[in-house]
């Protein structure tokens, strides 16, 4: 990975890129730190999945360690720019269907981020105020896959090749700097020659929400996995034979795809079939505990309860505590997220604590 980041980045400025596994209570998925990355226990999946996070920290170190955003109102600079590097790393060394997946994964993520904001569209922007407003209130999948599209849709316009010289010069000119969203902008129109006219830049980093030339990944695996989780809709669970390839970002894929609710019975025939409830994957268990807790399918709720006391990671916590006390009448469940809440608190860390007790001011 760190010879691919190098053929598209430069050269690694750091000298070593060690790794550091942390307890459970980690509340990231990885930690950019220069010369030693934090990881979170739930990378380790089991297969390969898992190094994409790898990919995304190690990312780090050509854009957020090497060039950093100004403040934290041009955090897309670091976010946006990594994932966009984390995935032309997978690109080379996983594929381009894994690319895919991970691509699509993002897109859902970046939808189900602007409607959480709907009421506060603000957040929603690349470029944004945030004066008086906590950062971890805001924070979202948006720097990351809005500025990711951001870039993706600029390599598409300029194509491949000069897109990658470009970054190079970027990356070259502005390390060990600190900028801001109109200091990348001046240097992209300034190198890019009539991009403003082809791209609407304003729109992208100024507007809110999804702009309309932002759009899905095109791959023969994404259309198959997306068409079964349309399947499912109708009641049709896949084949043993159509997913028998799959690892933990297949299955997440489709689990992001299915409804928001669906009847018992299908929850319970999913699980039957492929035990999704017991994955080591954390990203397809917990999608898995989602479907589960929309449906009101409480079959799985001791599941959901080992869950939420054996990791600490917000990626986790959130959606998992949200879906109990989001809704009405749901009362029940409502009480069991706060008794959880009050015997796992200890084990979370302050910022997780902070983030769970939001959405409980908010709903319950």
């Amino acid at each position: 990975m760190i010879r691919q980041a190098e053929s598209l980045f430069g050269e690694y400025e750091w000298e070593r890129f060690d790794l550091l596994v942390l307890p459970p209570s980690f509340p990231y998925g990885g930690m950019e730190n220069p010369r030693m990355v934090f990881l979170t226990p739930t990378v380790i999946k089991g297969d390969a999945s898992g190094a994409q996070m790898v990919a995304h920290e190690l990312a780090h170190s050509w854009t957020g360690n090497l060039i950093t955003n100004k403040n934290n109102e041009h955090f897309w600079l670091n976010e946006g720019f990594t994932t966009y590097a984390e995935r032309r790393i997978v690109e080379v060394v996983q594929g381009e269907d894994i690319a895919a997946l991970t691509i699509g994964n993002g897109w859902r993520g970046l939808n189900e981020a602007v409607e959480r904001f709907k009421d506060n569209m603000e957040y929603t922007k690349l470029k944004n105020n945030q004066e008086g407003v906590d950062p971890d209130d805001m924070y979202s999948r948006v720097p990351y896959e809005k500025g990711f599209q951001f870039l993706w849709r600029i390599e598409h316009q300029i194509g491949r090749p000069a897109f990658d010289e470009f970054l190079k010069k970027y990356i070259a000119t502005f390390k060990f700097k600190s900028i801001d969203t109109d200091t990348f902008l001046d240097f992209l129109k300034a190198n890019v020659h009539g991009i403003e006219k082809d791209i609407d830049l304003q729109l992208w980093t100024e507007g809110t929400g999804i702009p309309p030339d932002a759009h899905e990944p095109v791959s023969n695996l994404y259309i198959k996995i997306t068409s079964l989780a349309n399947d499912f809709k109708l009641g049709r669970i896949p084949r043993e034979d159509e997913v028998a390839s799959w690892k933990g970002q297949e299955w997440e894929l489709y689990l992001n795809n299915l409804p928001r609710a669906v009847e018992h019975s299908q929850v319970l025939a999913l699980d039957a079939r492929y035990r999704l409830s017991e994955s080591k994957d954390y990203d397809v268990k917990v999608g898995f505990l989602q479907l589960a807790i929309s449906s009101r399918c409480r079959d799985y709720y001791g599941e959901v309860e080992k869950t939420l006391k054996e990791v600490g990671r917000m990626r986790y916590l959130r959606p998992l505590y949200s879906d109990l006390v989001q809704g009405p009448g749901n009362e029940e469940d409502k009480i069991l997220a706060k008794r959880l809440f009050a015997e796992a608190r200890e084990c979370y860390h302050p910022i997780a604590q902070g983030v769970i007790e939001a959405i409980f001011a908010r709903h319950v």
